[in-house]
């Protein structure tokens, strides 16, 4: 039986798959790089440059970018503060042109009072009875002013099912979306909405955890007003 040393077939492919596996190393480093520039550019300067493409880059790069963040002990979140503060400068004309009574207010349940009476709707998330324990009154009392829908999410899977069921591929009464949560899950709800074309602005929680968190309610509410005033 004939012998075939197939190294010399073999050996061109070989070293060709090598310099591949080399350059495309090298060129998602440079990509990780160039992302981590801009993260920090706009971070310090809060300003908006090449916004579709820093998301690209933070969509592709996001993992190894927060390993290189805190391998330099760097707060990981920073990722996810830039990409909140991009999308909530990307949104903005689309939010803005839409009407108050299109808009709908999240509010995750963390920010609730442990005393909270509120109980929880299959449809409508956990319903506000304006006790006064904690902020969450106060805003839905502006909310009803202004005619924003507001609700209070027990969780990530519920929020999803409200945008769905009122949004309903545009025919539902929500047009646009203030989210209100921690920076990793602005991120990631924004992201979401975004593939369902629904305009969304994210505001930050002042102190984040399982329970007792805060909230400006002054910007969230100067987010629901967002563009209303440009019109008058």
């Amino acid at each position: 039986m004939m012998n075939i040393n197939i190294y010399p077939i073999l050996s061109p492919v070989i070293e060709a798959l090598g310099k591949a596996i080399v350059i495309g190393a090298i060129a998602f480093a440079i990509l990780i790089l160039i992302a981590l520039l801009f993260c920090i550019f706009i971070f310090h300067t809060h300003r908006i440059i090449f916004p579709n493409l820093v998301l690209f880059l933070i969509l592709v790069c996001e993992e190894p970018l927060r390993r290189l963040l805190s391998f330099f002990h760097v707060d990981p979140t920073l990722v996810d503060r830039v990409s909140v503060e991009i999308g909530n400068a990307v949104n903005y004309p689309a939010f803005a042109s839409t009407k108050l009574e299109e808009r709908a207010l999240l509010l995750p349940q963390c920010i609730r009072s442990p005393d909270c009476p509120a109980k929880l709707s299959p449809v409508e998330g956990i319903k506000c009875v304006e006790c006064g324990r904690c902020e969450i009154a106060k805003l839905s009392a502006v909310c009803k002013e202004l005619g924003i829908s507001m609700y209070i999410s027990p969780g990530g899977t519920f929020t999803k099912r409200i945008l769905m069921y009122n949004y309903n591929g545009g025919s539902g009464r929500v047009k646009a979306v203030v989210g209100v949560a921690c920076y990793p899950n602005l991120h990631e709800g924004l992201l979401n909405v975004k593939l369902v074309g629904i305009p969304a602005q994210g505001v930050p929680l002042k102190t984040t955890g399982c329970v007792n968190t805060t909230v400006d309610i002054h910007e969230i509410i100067a987010r629901c007003k967002m563009g209303i005033g440009n019109r008058e």
